[in-house]
């Protein structure tokens, strides 16, 4: 039985007034921004990742604008500008002899009104099973649009100084911020690019064509005050169409992870066809996929589903979801050839 549409998007503002209360907190705790050596709660939320090297992070303050050098154990080492964060890194590397970054690399992207803290799980179960090296890329997903995250995501992609390969793994509205990224340093110059080859990409519950709850939602003031401009950003009667002018497709390997009752029906009435109690099945799909495959689960928790675990390292090291290897690419369009 389906639930009415208020259902998905309730779930969302819950979530939200959770987040609402830890930034209060978060007010609390940190008081002082000349707080050097004392202890932060690692960003959530108001602060985005510029720079990560083993867990080593310069943060940009959402509405401030300063930067902030964070250690792995979420303790404040400087602050000021992005440039003396990073000179102050580079003192504390070579005085604690931190190793190099390893070779190939697999960047996590958590969706809207999350955190990185909710990727935790996925990360250390990519690390622990299949063996990769994880970088759990942080935004401040209510606070900033899209264009300013993804700008962030191209900070940290840009210093990632020894890696030679990079494969995504993306929640919800983390797909949309890579596709947007990606589309950012395709306008870069060359000599700013980074010698980087990009292998694989899991896209878990991606909205690539917006989100249609998002229209639904689009003229409430409190919505917009809990999802902030992403919402009208995601939403198709609003602002996704310019939004979409500014993503890419993926020139590499990626496979769409789809939430889903698996009856054709889904979750919510207010959703055609089969849904995660958030987007449908078919505002999933992205052509040019080499794989889809559909996981039976809600929107919001399916980065904690095991399926979603097991078929998310089967694909970084194969390139497909199913034990047996067998595929459902979504085939890109053909383009039509010139006659001489």
């Amino acid at each position: 039985m389906k639930r009415p549409r208020s259902y998905g998007f309730a779930a969302l503002l819950l979530e939200s007034l959770f987040v609402l209360a830890l930034l209060a907190i978060h007010a609390k705790a940190e008081p002082a921004l000349l707080g050097i050596g004392s202890q932060t709660l690692g960003g959530r939320f108001i602060w985005s990742d510029e720079f990560i090297y083993n867990n080593w992070r310069i943060q940009k303050h959402s509405t401030i604008g300063h930067y902030r050098l964070i250690d792995p154990q979420d303790r404040r080492h400087t602050f000021g500008t992005f440039e003396n964060c990073l000179a102050e890194f580079e003192k504390i590397k070579q005085s604690e002899q931190l190793p190099p970054l390893p070779k190939e690399v697999v960047i996590v992207v958590h969706g809207l009104g999350a955190s990185r803290q909710m990727m935790n799980g996925l990360a250390e179960y990519i690390e622990t099973e299949g063996e990769f090296s994880v970088i759990n890329f942080g935004y401040p997903s209510t606070i900033t649009d899209i264009g300013e995250n993804a700008k962030s995501l191209v900070s940290v992609i840009r210093n990632l100084k020894g890696v030679e390969t990079v494969s995504f793994v993306a929640h919800s509205m983390g797909n949309i911020i890579i596709r947007h990224a990606l589309s950012d340093m395709e306008s870069l110059p060359a000599s700013e690019l980074p010698e980087i080859t990009y292998k694989r990409f899991v896209m878990i519950a991606p909205p690539n064509h917006g989100a249609s709850l998002a229209d639904n939602f689009s003229e409430s003031k409190i919505a917009q005050i809990f999802a902030g401009e992403p919402l009208l950003q995601l939403a198709p009667g609003k602002g996704w169409q310019t939004l979409e002018q500014r993503l890419v497709t993926p020139s590499f390997e990626f496979g769409i992870l789809a939430g889903g009752q698996g009856d054709g029906e889904g979750y919510l009435d207010a959703i055609p066809g089969d849904d995660d109690s958030l987007l449908s099945v078919e505002t999933t799909r992205l052509a040019g996929a080499a794989d889809f495959a559909l996981v039976k689960g809600v929107h919001q928790l399916l980065p904690r589903n095991d399926q979603v675990r097991q078929d998310t390292v089967r694909f970084l090291q194969h390139g497909y979801f199913l034990p047996s290897g067998t595929t459902q690419p979504i085939p890109a369009p053909e383009v039509a050839r010139s006659i001489p």
